[in-house]
């Protein structure tokens, strides 16, 4: 005679834990609770959950709350609609045109808060939103010039004339 276990089709570790839902601890001590599903497009917390079945809360010790909050949206959005492939080189600077509407809508931030998004999802191990994001910089570059560009990343020029110079005729080959 089976017993019931024996009987039931074997399934994966994923089809126990879809609807089991984690905690999501934030460095200012928020908390979020997120699908464990969900939560698994996270490299760094399906590592976790691998190495620890019983583990229902992580601890994210560098990313603030907003910030995780941000992740959490997106996270959950993504649970069911896959992400949309980028194309790259990127061939225009309307994210509306390279992603979908949810997309567009959450990178569409300040940018402290996208460089925010950016490293945490570096570190988060988050190939999607790291994708996502880094088009976002690729897209707020494409077409501009490089004063342009460091008057919109704030960045200083610290080549003296000379030295811009130098470095054109350096790579003169490259820049065209």
């Amino acid at each position: 005679k089976m017993d019931s276990k024996a009987r039931e089709p074997a399934g994966g570790l994923d089809e126990e834990i879809d609807d089991v839902e984690i905690t999501i601890r934030s460095k200012d001590k928020k908390t979020y609770k997120i699908s464990k599903k969900a939560a698994r497009m996270s490299k760094l917390i399906r590592t976790t959950i691998e190495g620890d079945s019983s583990c229902n809360e992580i601890d994210l010790f560098h990313i603030e709350g907003d910030i995780v909050a941000k992740i959490v949206e997106y996270l959950k959005y993504h649970e069911t609609v896959r992400p949309r492939e980028i194309e790259k080189p990127i061939k225009t600077n309307r994210m509306a045109d390279l992603v979908d509407a949810f997309d567009a809508k959450f990178c569409d931030v300040n940018q402290e808060t996208m460089f925010k998004l950016l490293l945490a999802a570096n570190y988060m191990d988050i190939k999607p939103l790291l994708l996502l994001m880094c088009a976002k910089v690729a897209s707020m570059l494409k077409g501009k010039t490089p004063p342009e560009i460091r008057r919109e990343f704030n960045i200083k020029d610290d080549y003296t004339p000379e030295e811009e110079e130098e470095v054109r005729n350096e790579y003169k080959d490259l820049l065209g």
